[in-house]
């Protein structure tokens, strides 16, 4: 009887075998990770929204384009318009509160309490529009590659709400997202038309608004659904070389303004210290 041919061998290698079955069943039994949702108001803001203020001021400084401003910024369901104004009354509020010190001690700070809180009262309204055109160029910049997928399955015989799927699945990210809300609200029964005019609702840019009204005239006039992705992706990425080309002109002029304020003046400096150093002392050592 050889070694490999012996019960013990045979053992051996059957439990090798079940170790191997068991670990790759844990691993398919594993849940698979969460992606992460984006992120929610900072810390500052959610501390300044609890600050308790009066209801009148908190009514005051609630502006009605803020649920389109937030829904554009991709904060729907974690910042709330009322506790967007609750932000904004205690930023004021806090303001208002560490200038009254320095006001007791110096009464010209005084005036300068009125202006500090209404700085503060907009960083808040600032922070979610700064989040807004961050979001905004991420879904512009990832929109030509989804076009790009979305031509591919369509020219490969898929229909339009399956390859929609698959390239929101393989692009990911921002655009990914709202592809599957759009996705979710066409399941529940959300005609075409008014699914899309939400998406770019919700995205606030131009690029989306052109690229939604190419696929709704293409549906409607039953031209090559694949022709139009094209062009539109051809279109979105020709206007974003052009707007590089412009962002180069423009830092040129600023590029100048700079060597004209900063460099050139500590040049100068540089220079006539140096000779007022050596006038010094020569002048110096002529008067004694």
């Amino acid at each position: 009887m050889s070694l490999f041919t012996s019960p013990v061998a045979m053992w051996a290698v059957a439990m090798i075998c079940a170790t191997f079955g068991l670990r790759e069943r844990r691993r398919e039994a594993r849940p698979a990770p969460t992606v992460p949702g984006p992120p929610g108001p900072p810390g500052w803001m959610t501390a300044a929204a609890r600050v308790p203020c009066p209801a009148i001021l908190v009514r005051r400084l609630t502006r009605e384009g803020d649920p389109v401003e937030i829904s554009r910024a991709g904060l729907g369901q974690r910042l709330p318009p009322v506790t967007l104004a609750r932000a904004r009354a205690g930023c004021a509020a806090l303001a208002a509160t560490l200038a009254l010190p320095l006001a007791i001690g110096a009464p010209v700070v005084a005036i300068l309490a009125p202006v500090l809180a209404c700085g503060a009262a907009c960083a808040p309204g600032r922070w979610v529009m700064s989040r807004q055109r961050a979001r905004r160029r991420a879904i512009v910049r990832e929109l030509p590659d989804l076009l790009d997928l979305l031509g591919i399955c369509v020219e490969a015989g898929m229909a339009l709400d399956p390859a929609l799927g698959l390239a929101a699945e393989r692009l990911g990210g921002t655009l990914g997202a709202e592809v599957a809300q759009v996705l979710h609200d066409l399941s529940l029964g959300t005609p075409r038309s008014v699914a899309y005019r939400q998406l770019v609702d919700r995205v606030g840019a131009p690029e989306v608004a052109r690229t939604v009204g190419a696929l709704l005239q293409a549906e409607e006039l039953g031209a090559p659904l694949s022709r139009a992705l094209q062009g539109q992706a051809e279109a979105l990425r020709a206007g974003r070389r052009q707007a590089a080309r412009e962002r180069a002109a423009t830092a040129a002029p600023k590029i100048q303004l700079v060597v004209a304020m900063v460099m050139v003046p500590a040049v100068l400096i540089l220079v006539l210290g140096v000779l007022l150093i050596q006038l010094s002392r020569q002048v110096g050592a002529v008067i004694g």
